[in-house]
C-alpha cells in the first residue's frame, strides 16, 4: 500500500497543529456540556477556520464574521475582519493553513493513513483550484448581501463547522437531536466526502473549496514570510516536489498562491537550495507564480 513518503521533522509541524487547535479551543469540557461559549473573546476573530459554534471555541471564524457584518439585516463596513485578514495575510500568507487551521490538521492526518494509490495531481486540477475563489466570491460575499439570515459558507459547506461544532453539539445536546433534518445530513455528507478524498489527495479542501486560504493565498508573493530558491546550487532532483502536499514545483512556484508554507520542501532538499525567508523580497514583482 502505498505511504506518504516521510520527510524529517515533520511532527515538530504536527505539534505546532495541534498546540494551535487548543489555544483556540481552550474551553474543551463544553464539548460534554453541548454548550456554545458566549464569552468576550468571541468577538474576536481566530486566524484559522476555527468555527464559532465549536463548544471549545474562545474566538471567532474570519469568514463567519465577514458574512456577519455584510448581511443587510445589519449592514456595516467589515473594517475589523478586513483589517485582521490583512493582517495576517501580509506577515504570515498562507502559512496559517499548515500550522493554524483545525481542519488543516484534520486533513493532514488523514492522509497519512495508508492506501492504495496517492494522487499529487490529474487532469483538471488547476482548473479546480479556482473554485475556492468562486466560493469566496459566492457564498461569502454576494450571497449574504442579499440574505439577512443565512451565513451560506457555513450553513451550507464548511467542514470545519460540521466537524467542531453541528457534530459534537448534536451529540451532546437532546434538543438539536430532535432537529436533524435535510441540511444535517448534507453537511455531514461533504464532511465525509473530503475526509474519504483526504485518503488520497492532500488536502482536497483546502486545494479547492477554502475560502480562507484564497485569501490568504492573495498574499503570498509579499507575505513577510516566505521561501526562496537559491538555482544556483539547485540540482533538479525533484525531492522538493515529491513531498508537496500542495502539489506544486517549489523550485519556481515558492510564491504560488497553492503554497502554503509548510516547510515539506525546505526539509526535504539535499543541497540547502529552498530556504524559509522572513522579510519583504525587493524582487518579488518579477517571480512568477501559477
Amino acid at each position: 500500500m502505498a505511504k506518504e513518503k516521510r520527510v524529517k521533522g515533520e511532527w515538530k509541524r504536527l505539534t505546532v497543529q495541534a498546540a494551535a487547535f487548543l489555544l483556540q479551543n481552550p474551553k474543551l469540557h463544553n464539548f460534554f456540556l453541548g454548550t456554545i461559549d458566549t464569552g468576550k473573546t468571541k468577538v474576536l476573530c481566530a486566524p484559522g477556520l476555527n468555527c464559532y459554534s465549536c463548544p471549545a471555541a474562545a474566538g471567532a471564524c474570519p469568514i463567519g464574521s465577514l458574512q456577519s457584518a455584510l448581511t443587510p439585516r445589519k449592514p456595516s463596513f467589515p473594517f475589523y475582519v478586513l483589517g485582521f485578514l490583512l493582517l495576517f495575510g501580509v506577515l504570515f500568507g498562507r502559512w496559517i493553513c499548515s500550522h493554524v487551521c483545525p481542519f488543516g490538521l484534520v486533513q493532514d492526518l488523514v492522509y497519512k493513513i495508508p492506501f492504495p494509490k496517492k494522487v499529487r495531481t490529474f487532469k483538471g486540477d488547476r482548473v479546480l483550484r479556482l473554485l475556492k475563489y468562486a466560493v469566496l466570491l459566492v457564498l461569502v460575499i454576494a450571497l449574504p448581501l442579499f440574505d439577512t439570515l443565512k451565513p451560506y459558507f457555513c450553513k451550507y459547506l464548511c467542514p470545519s463547522g460540521t466537524l467542531f461544532g453541528a457534530i459534537p453539539l448534536t451529540l451532546t445536546n437532546p434538543m438539536l437531536r430532535g432537529q436533524i433534518g435535510f441540511l444535517f445530513w448534507w453537511k455531514v455528507g461533504v464532511l465525509v466526502t473530503l475526509l474519504l478524498l483526504s485518503l488520497l489527495i492532500a488536502r482536497p479542501f483546502c486545494r479547492y473549496l477554502c475560502p480562507l486560504g484564497a485569501i490568504y493565498g492573495l498574499f503570498n508573493r509579499f507575505a513577510l514570510l516566505g521561501l526562496t530558491c537559491d538555482a544556483s546550487t539547485c540540482v533538479n532532483c525533484g525531492a522538493c516536489e515529491t513531498v508537496c502536499p500542495m502539489g506544486i514545483d517549489p523550485r519556481t512556484q515558492f510564491d504560488s498562491t497553492e503554497c502554503i508554507r509548510c516547510g515539506r520542501c525546505v526539509r526535504a532538499c539535499p543541497t540547502g537550495s529552498l530556504a524559509r525567508r522572513f522579510g519583504f523580497r525587493p524582487d518579488a514583482h518579477k517571480k512568477s507564480t501559477i
